[in-house]
């Protein structure tokens, strides 16, 4: 086979969340990044990639299942703008970002077709930059890369556009307090990966993190009984206050109201109860938090998609290493100490602290995809792993559905 072909087939699929100012994740942007480390890293047919992208995203997985009622921020080539049959809908829901190019008479014209659609446009600062007169009236949102010096100073003349602003790249405390100082209106990068630099001010329920990671353990012990949770959760009069208001909401349309716990755990399924009970006591009421929890449980869906395939792995032990995998960035505690705290199984304390046995090697596999470092993994396997991601995605936009008011 052509390593051309090769290449183009490597690239790995990611989706990076975009919150507001108030942290409320908001939007997602799909791309595909070649993978890093190899002599021929760069795609080589940027159309391909992104039909592949597209494909498997929207008429796959489905938009709504990915993403929910959240915009999703779409990056495409210059022959795919110049596709408008290609364009995927609804259109007040996509934003299409523009590609790096040279902004002649043929292109702006695609530009403006995408715009008569309905499409809002994103454009980066060094393009605003570089093409402003020929972009205005055509660009909606201004694509901030806040790791520039003097980036701050010229954000006037983007707002004298009426652009959104977008901060992106924000990956320390220190810059998303200056990107909140300077308003910009959208912010993305990897701050939520450090939420004990930066506190969000906002009513946060209290708890014992003790108890939580007991009840956390238990639900997904495979041998514990719906009466061992039923009891623990009792224990959590706000989590049993969020229980009953999913089970008894309106869109179950229950006859009859829900009035006990064990009802509510049956109703709802075993793993629909896990998932809300891990993202309550994570998440502690604070949206920074909860967009790492639902990178977390990506993850942790991912991991038991891969052990489905590996037959030296338990696919719920596995999901167990996934979930507990990031717990040290959500809870500003030594991983080593909280997986002494849980009791866990040695299998996945050595697997997270010492990357040993096969459960380790699947999770190394997980972090090498989200880190776009695959030269070393068959084509095979990235593909795999692009599938097994967007679709543990949805999943995770299900489960964290439970948890939305």
């Amino acid at each position: 086979m052509d390593s051309h072909i090769d290449d183009d087939r490597r690239y790995c699929i990611a989706l990076h969340p975009i919150c507001d100012r108030q942290f409320r994740h908001v939007a997602d942007e799909l791309l595909y990044r070649a993978h890093g480390g190899a002599v021929s890293a760069d795609i080589t047919d940027p159309l391909i990639a992104t039909a592949r992208a597209c494909s498997t995203a929207f008429y796959e997985i489905g938009l709504n299942a990915l993403v929910g009622s959240r915009q999703l921020y779409l990056n495409v080539s210059v022959d795919w703008l110049a596709q408008p049959d290609l364009l995927p809908l609804p259109v007040e829901q996509v934003v299409i970002e523009l590609p790096e190019c040279t902004f002649d008479d043929t292109k702006l014209q695609h530009l403006r077709d995408a715009v008569a659609k309905g499409y809002q446009i994103a454009a980066s600062d060094r393009q605003l930059l570089q093409y402003g007169d020929l972009l205005v009236g055509l660009v909606h949102i201004a694509k901030v890369d806040v790791r520039q010096e003097g980036i701050f100073a010229i954000l006037d003349g983007f707002r004298a556009q009426g652009l959104t602003l977008l901060a992106s790249f924000i990956e320390s405390s220190e810059t998303l307090s200056r990107a909140l100082e300077s308003g910009f209106d959208l912010l993305q990068g990897y701050f939520y990966a450090f939420p004990e630099q930066f506190q969000y001010q906002a009513q946060t329920r209290q708890g014992n993190r003790s108890a939580d990671l007991k009840l956390l353990r238990s639900l997904y012990d495979p041998n514990t009984d719906v009466g061992q949770i039923e009891s623990l959760i009792a224990q959590d009069p706000h989590l049993c206050h969020l229980l009953f208001k999913r089970v008894n909401s309106a869109s179950e349309r229950r006859v009859n109201k829900i009035s006990s716990i064990s009802q509510a755990i049956m109703l709802l399924g075993f793993e629909k109860i896990r998932v809300l009970t891990t993202t309550l006591l994570l998440a502690n009421n604070q949206p920074i938090k909860r967009l790492l929890v639902f990178k977390l449980l990506v993850r942790a869906f991912m991991a038991r998609q891969l052990a489905n395939r590996v037959k030296e792995i338990d696919p719920e032990v596995a999901f167990t290493a996934g979930l507990f995998s990031m717990m040290d960035q959500l809870e500003g505690v030594e991983l080593s100490q909280i997986l002494a705290e849980s009791g866990l199984d040695p299998v996945i304390t050595d697997a997270l602290l010492l990357g040993q046995g096969e459960l380790g090697k699947l999770i190394k596999v997980i972090e090498s995809f989200e880190n776009a470092r695959m030269e070393k993994r068959s084509v095979k396997l990235v593909e795999a792993l692009n599938r097994d991601y967007l679709s543990s995605v949805a999943w995770a936009q299900e489960m964290m559905s439970l948890t939305d008011d």
